[in-house]
């Protein structure tokens, strides 16, 4: 187990993934961080409001109201006479969210008026309450009187359940004590409204153990249609003094209750705007509102949301890698707020509430945990570099010293050290290289000329000579292609460089009877790139190619443009005439050679590797088709070589274009295209 764990610790990727979705685990399970979920759906319901519906009116009981009808409760047969006015004009449903739970001992006949008038009326819809007696009493249901219950057309529960910081934002479609059995009373009075029949589930059997417990059913949030006061309203005192206009409750849904600050019928909600609370009726009529369009929030699954969750949390480990630190910074920030801004606009979008807090501290702390564990990757890899670079270069260990306190900037010190003692080397390797240039190749070149005067050792002389100028000028050769500035690159004619190269390689190909054969695209076809280097890349596959080539053959030198995609896989060339995708140049050399064995190839581009054949000896160093491979990359180019035992050998070099000319004939051009 410890030897699996210092693994997964060397991996960044998994020790990343593995915090993050560890943290995003425990905070979703443990819900810690659930005042920010409530903060992001309260956000969203902010700042989306919808138009209040035309048939919902507020009857409200308000200061209006209490300054002419006098202190509450008033007497029933204020209430008794409301309904007779709301039935006279033709409500649809009358939802009196009032509790009427005792009896009016000021007025004996009030309760058989309102009972009465509510017999009458046909329509009227009465809450039933779910209260403690005391704080942390017992929890009793209190219904309307029977009188008052036996006539109304339907009851509903009026109860609304508050989250964990007092704020009101969802309710339970069905509560009860001992059994879920309660509709909601906006449901009631919907139901009414929609001549549907009651959806209480007196059916349900009584649970026991539950006696002095809520049973709840089926939690969803509220999608809130705007702030306190955006369903229009009209006060008490107005409809019972038939001050209103005919028709203005003709087929509407009316909802008679509190309003006036003070008479403890008020809500915080999401939508309550600087501090002013939501009166309990309103409540109900964003509710009703909600069932009837299908609007009310449905909270995702406890496992579904787990996966989701993990998910998110590990999507920043898809940028992080490929981004430079800055980049990835604003990346992560951004998906934070991307995230954050889909999750607050869910409910309303699509009526589902996923809590994303134990998503976004993952995200948030994406970025510093990756930069740490590569930050850690890079302390590792850079001591032990530094500890290979003072074996090799033996540096001086006073800088080690210099900042006890600070390991990190210690390491810097190191490698500026470090990097001042290859520059040294590399100036060493520049003399070596102009030592080998003149003061090597010069005597060796001299020696050669001087030999045809001593015809007695020339035989025995020539080849070792010849073959440590060879030597001395692949060295240097190879030396120079890595390092070539790429800088100092300029545009160059690939197809008359390929030309230029099979024209020196003539005088060898003649003394084998080998017939060189060119298949060059009649254009002009530029690159960037160094001449000398190309130059001599083309002829050393030539030269390869007629060396490995049996006499009296033929080596094919062939320069084709191909679409980037078909060049990168070395297939056919694009026949179409859209010259517009040719973005490679592919030149291929093909010999009729004895062919190249896999377990040969996989080493070909090596440094000081040589291949064997019958029709070539095998001097030299091997640095021939290593000096290839150098200079392609160099040129953010490649070499590829497709060969079988005793078949033909085909070595292809792709090279990117900067542009190219089409030739009709020698001196007209037929079209020119800028990559």
């Amino acid at each position: 187990m410890l030897v699996f764990f210092k693994r997964l610790s060397l991996n960044d990727y998994a020790s990343t993934a593995f915090i993050l979705l560890t943290l995003a685990f425990l905070l979703h399970t443990t819900a810690i961080l659930s005042r920010v979920d409530n903060l992001l759906f309260d956000l969203g319901q902010k700042f989306s409001h919808s138009p209040p519906p035309d048939d919902i009116i507020i009857v409200a009981i308000d200061e209006e109201s209490l300054s002419k009808l006098g202190r509450w409760p008033w007497s029933r047969s204020h209430h008794a006479h409301l309904i007779d006015r709301l039935k006279k004009d033709d409500a649809l449903v009358i939802g009196l969210d009032i509790v009427f739970a005792e009896p009016d001992l000021l007025d004996l006949y009030a309760d058989k008026d309102l009972a009465r008038s509510i017999l009458l009326a046909n329509n009227v819809v009465l809450p039933v309450l779910l209260e403690n007696t005391r704080a942390n009493g017992q929890l009793i249901e209190t219904l309307p009187l029977e009188s008052l219950a036996n006539n109304a057309i339907d009851l509903g529960r009026a109860h609304v359940p508050l989250d964990e910081d007092g704020v009101a934002r969802s309710i339970y479609r069905y509560e009860g004590i001992g059994s879920p059995v309660w509709q909601l009373f906006s449901q009631a009075v919907l139901n009414v409204a929609q001549k549907k029949s009651s959806q209480n589930k007196f059916h349900l059997p009584f649970d026991k153990t539950k006696l002095f417990s809520l049973a709840q059913q089926n939690q969803q949030k509220i999608n809130f249609l705007g702030p306190a006061g955006h369903f229009p309203r009209i006060s008490y005192v107005q409809v019972l003094n038939g001050e209103f206009a005919k028709d203005t409750f003709k087929n509407k849904i009316v909802l008679v209750g509190a309003t006036a600050s003070g008479m403890n019928d008020v809500l915080p909600t999401p939508v309550s705007g600087q501090g002013q609370p939501m009166a309990g009726v309103e409540f109900h009529a964003n509710v009703l509102e909600a069932i009837r369009n299908n609007q009310l929030v449905t909270m995702v699954s406890q496992w579904l949301s787990i996966v989701i969750v993990l998910t998110i949390t590990l999507l920043p480990l898809i940028w992080l890698p490929k981004s430079s630190a800055f980049v990835g910074l604003i990346s992560t920030l951004l998906f934070f707020i991307i995230v954050a801004s889909l999750a607050a606009a869910l409910p309303k979008m699509f009526g589902l509430w996923l809590a994303p807090s134990a998503a976004l501290l993952p995200i948030l702390i994406a970025y510093p945990v990756w930069s740490w564990r590569k930050l850690e990757s890079a302390q590792r890899y850079l001591t032990q570099e530094l500890d290979y670079l003072n074996s090799v270069l033996q540096m001086p260990r006073t800088a080690s010293n210099a900042h006890r306190y600070d390991h990190f900037d210690n390491r810097i010190q190191q490698v500026r050290t470090a990097s001042n003692q290859l520059r040294l080397m590399q100036d060493d390797k520049k003399e070596v290289l102009a030592f080998i240039s003149h003061d090597l190749r010069a005597p060796l070149a001299r020696a050669l000329m001087l030999l045809d005067d001593h015809k007695t050792i020339a035989n025995k002389l020539r080849a070792p000579l010849a073959q440590a100028l060879e030597l001395a000028e692949d060295f240097l050769q190879n030396s120079r292609a890595e390092m070539v500035n790429s800088t100092e690159f300029k545009e160059l004619d690939l197809a008359s460089l390929a030309h230029q190269s099979v024209d020196d390689a003539y005088e060898s190909a003649k003394n084998k009877n080998i017939e060189l054969v060119r298949e060059v695209e009649d254009a002009s076809i530029w690159v960037n790139g160094n001449f000398s280097l190309i130059h001599r890349a083309i002829l050393n596959l030539v030269l390869n190619a007629i060396k490995f080539s049996p006499e009296h053959s033929n080596v094919l030198i062939k320069l084709k443009l191909y679409p980037a995609v078909v060049a990168n896989a070395l297939s056919i060339p694009d026949k179409s005439d859209k010259k517009e995708n040719h973005t490679r140049a592919v030149l291929s050399v093909v010999n009729n050679g004895q062919g190249i064995s896999l377990q040969q190839q996989e080493q070909l581009f090596k440094r000081f590797n040589r291949v064997k054949s019958e029709h070539a000896s095998t001097c030299g160093a091997g640095l021939g088709l290593y000096f290839v491979h150098t200079v392609m990359q160099k040129h953010l180019g490649s070499v590829s070589v497709v060969s079988e035992l005793n078949k033909q050998t085909n070595f292809n070099i792709t090279l990117p274009i900067v542009a190219y000319e089409m030739h009709t004939n020698v001196n007209e051009v037929q079209k020119l295209i800028l990559i």
